[in-house]
């Protein structure tokens, strides 16, 4: 089956354009208000399509300013995560290395609160 999306729209435009130059030539106003008529349209299609590019830019650098925004945060964080490592990692290191009793009650291993002094 032959793809006719591109002749469709072909018509649809020759159509258009046909029914535009028909409108222009059977219009009841004279030359010179047509054309200052289209003239004026022209401006406001101008003025409104400026406008728009103008929104789209914004926008646009909008969005990249967020993008920045969001590798800063994302730096910010690695950065930080890997702080809190680090802090738990010679925490548990301290911990571990000094052969600490974690079970203080009083009782047993006083010799690590006397130091040089043995029982």
């Amino acid at each position: 089956m032959q793809d006719t999306k591109g002749k469709v729209i072909l018509s649809l435009l020759v159509g258009a354009t046909a029914g535009v130059v028909a409108g222009l030539l059977l219009a009841p106003e004279t030359g010179d208000d047509t054309r200052s008529n289209l003239k004026k349209s022209a401006a406001k299609w101008t003025d409104d399509l400026s406008k728009l590019l103008k929104q789209g830019q914004a926008r646009l650098g909008a969005l990249q300013s967020e993008g920045a925004i969001s590798e800063q945060l994302h730096t910010d964080r690695t950065a930080a995560d890997s702080l809190l490592n680090s802090l738990s990692d010679s925490a548990y290191e301290i911990s571990t290395s000094n052969e600490v009793d974690s079970d203080y009650d009083g009782v047993g291993g006083d010799s690590r609160h006397y130091p040089g002094y043995k029982f």
